[in-house]
């Protein structure tokens, strides 16, 4: 990673630990590339110095990417001290005014490992467990300031947004599911069902999983036995506030909980 990028990954290593929030650095600072965004994600990730237990991605489906100016997935890191099992009380300060998103994750239960010929999806597709679950997603930048706007390269920078994974317990017989057939009810304190993502705005989460899954082998990444990979949004990305309550039942497959504190 160049040198002059080193600020900026101790800058959002800091941000991530104190729940703080950073300016945009300047362009001639920040990632123009992803390449430069990766590496500066990786040193983020060497400071934290956290266990990486999977990963996530973000506007994985090309509609999104077209709607939002990206050049392709956000992918981030799912470290440990962030991950957990519904129901979830977080603590609120660290977390104020990102958004929850209804995912479906997937955990495997065996090494896979970087290669220059792709994976396909029937050599992954046995290897995997089901986790329905939530994302907490959110950046570490401050964005209602003067000057420019973050792009895909600063978002990748500081971890592809994630903030936080609450996972519901594993489904190993999944395979004959309709995956885009299982009804999502996601309500805040009960209110209105929220908006599930159909059509052009839904992307099958095997195809983003096997996308994302070589993405990182040609990085040279392997996956470990019990690493998950979360495949993207299936609702409408939600603000909550301090004290509400996100519920999200998928069908008869499992109920996702979520309170800040």
């Amino acid at each position: 990673m160049h040198a002059k990028f080193e600020q900026l990954a101790q800058s959002l290593a800091t941000a991530w630990n104190q729940g703080t929030a950073i300016t945009l650095p300047d362009s001639n600072v920040a990632p123009g590339s992803r390449a430069e965004a990766f590496a500066i994600q990786d040193r983020m990730a060497e400071i934290l110095g956290e266990p990486c237990v999977g990963w996530k991605v973000g506007a994985a489906v090309p509609a999104v990417q077209v709607m939002e100016g990206h050049d392709g997935p956000i992918p981030g890191r799912l470290l440990a001290n962030r991950h957990h099992r519904t129901p979830a009380q977080l603590p609120w300060g660290p977390f104020e005014g990102y958004k929850i998103e209804c995912e479906f994750a997937f955990r495997f239960s065996a090494r896979v490992a970087a290669r220059e010929q792709p994976y396909s999806e029937a050599e992954l597709k046995p290897l995997l467990v089901l986790h329905p679950g939530l994302e907490v997603a959110g950046h570490r930048y401050v964005m209602n300031g003067p000057g420019r706007k973050a792009t895909t390269y600063d978002l990748i920078a500081d971890n592809g947004a994630c903030g936080a994974y609450i996972e519901a317990p594993g489904i190993e017989q999944w395979q004959a599911l309709h995956l885009a057939n299982v009804p999502i009810d996601a309500r805040i304190d009960g209110g209105a069902p929220i908006q599930v993502f159909r059509g052009e705005y839904y992307r099958d989460p095997l195809d983003i999983l096997v996308e994302t899954v070589n993405d990182l082998s040609r990085r040279g990444i392997d996956l470990q036995p019990g690493d998950l990979i979360t495949t993207g949004s299936l609702t409408l990305p939600m603000v909550m506030n301090k004290g509400q309550i996100f519920v999200a039942r998928f069908g008869d497959l499992a109920t996702v909980q979520l309170s800040f504190v």
